[in-house]
């Protein structure tokens, strides 16, 4: 990797500016506000100096650049010799003149002749490798307010790689509420990522997800894992072909498990839309709940509030989360069969049985309809499964040992 230093009036890097690429996929997106563009035009019309700005060649013929640290300040430059803003009111006169609120074509000859001359120290990187350049802009940014995911997205590895075409899946562009803004698809494709390396519910936090790329950096984007990713994520957008306002971040990561389970398990082929309309009702009866006095709320609703606003990204929440919506689907389409045909009736249909008849006895064959406690009961096949009857929630119910061994012994 070879660097030189190369001053480059102003004027010269607004005429390059469709050779430079200020935005190589390991940068992050333009974050400025006005008021740090206006300051540094100030900084450079009052002759002050500036850091250094970083470019790496990518090709001679024709010559093209990509910027490795200072895009924030080339796009605030050429911005402001664009006319998109404005130095701000109250602004001290320069030489005796005053400069406030005025444009880049507003400033008079001699000042802007400065602005225009104006040497930005350039140094150009040639002869490098992806890694190097990464590498560089890290050290670069260190100490600067770059978000965990921004910093992550300029990792070298192969886990970089395959979060960061996750981001391109349909699920992303086309229908979730949130926006990609500061690579937050990134950072959501990455916890859903981790999560199905660990095989369910885990931490999803930065220092997680952060091993995962170290720990990863050759990783196989056509291995079991991703594939299983990406069949989530097109099951997904079965569910949600189009912009759902529903699809937050954590219900994104929410669903995503669920899926993710129900995929290895059950067999929901053709269920995408029952179980999209039972998700939607859901968030309506929890927005409509939530509005409820605390008196007058659904107990579970107050909890799950809980637990998508506060450590959303800890494992208690994703765990209790999973566990909650898994059983109300259950609930809700109790018609889902497992994917082999099993007698044994799973734990989310268990749970989900025990709840719906509240945990009294259905069969009502040596008792009048007792309590059972959780430790203690059937699960019993209302159509036995002897005779064909499914194993699903809706083909099962509460029964207390006496009352299903009593069935036991006379169903022959």
């Amino acid at each position: 990797m070879e660097m030189n230093k190369k001053p480059w009036p102003i004027s010269t890097s607004y005429g390059y500016r469709s050779k430079i690429d200020t935005n190589p996929d390991y940068q992050r997106p333009a974050v400025w506000s006005t008021a740090q563009k206006q300051l540094l035009m100030d900084t450079i019309l009052r002759g002050y100096d500036i850091p250094k700005l970083y470019l790496r060649q990518v090709s001679k013929n024709p010559t093209q650049y990509e910027v490795v640290d200072g895009q924030q300040r080339l796009r605030a430059i050429w911005s402001f010799m664009a006319n998109e803003f404005r130095i701000p009111k109250g602004t001290d006169s320069i030489d005796g003149v005053d400069i406030s609120e005025m444009r880049y074509d507003d400033l008079p000859f001699d000042i802007r002749g400065e602005f225009d001359v104006y040497p930005l120290d350039v140094v150009v990187i040639s002869d490098s490798e992806e890694e190097e350049v990464r590498e560089m802009f890290l050290r670069l940014q260190n100490g600067t307010t770059l978000k965990a995911q921004e910093k992550r997205n300029a990792m070298p590895g192969q886990m970089r790689d395959f979060v960061k075409a996750l981001t391109n899946h349909n699920i992303f562009t086309t229908s979730v509420k949130f926006k990609n803004s500061r690579y937050t698809h990134d950072h959501v494709s990455a916890q859903l990522t981790l999560i199905e390396l660990c095989g369910g519910p885990t931490n999803v936090k930065d220092r997680d997800l952060n091993k995962m790329y170290e720990d990863n950096i050759v990783f196989d984007s056509s291995g079991r894992k991703a594939h299983k990713i990406k069949r989530v994520l097109d099951y997904l957008f079965l569910m949600f072909p189009e912009k759902t306002p529903e699809l937050e971040r954590y219900n994104l990561i929410s669903l995503y498990i669920l899926v993710s389970d129900l995929i290895e398990k059950f067999d929901i082929t053709g269920k995408e839309l029952q179980i999209r309309d039972w998700f939607l009702s859901f968030e309506q009866f929890r927005k409509e709940n939530f509005r409820l006095p605390e008196d007058q709320a659904n107990s579970e609703i107050i909890t799950y509030h809980e637990k998508i606003s506060h450590s959303t990204d800890a494992i208690d929440s994703i765990q209790w989360r999973h566990d909650y919506l898994i059983r109300k689907l259950f609930e809700a389409v109790p018609d889902i069969e497992q994917r082999d045909d099993q007698r044994i009736f799973t734990h989310e249909q268990r749970l989900a049985i025990y709840r719906r008849d509240n945990g009294n006895c259905q069969l009502k064959l040596r008792c009048n309809g007792i309590h059972c406690d959780w430790d203690y009961w059937h699960a019993d096949h209302i159509v036995p499964w002897s005779r064909g009857g499914k194993t699903t929630v809706k083909n099962g119910q509460v029964a207390c040992p006496d009352c299903n061994l009593t069935k036991g012994s006379t169903s022959g």
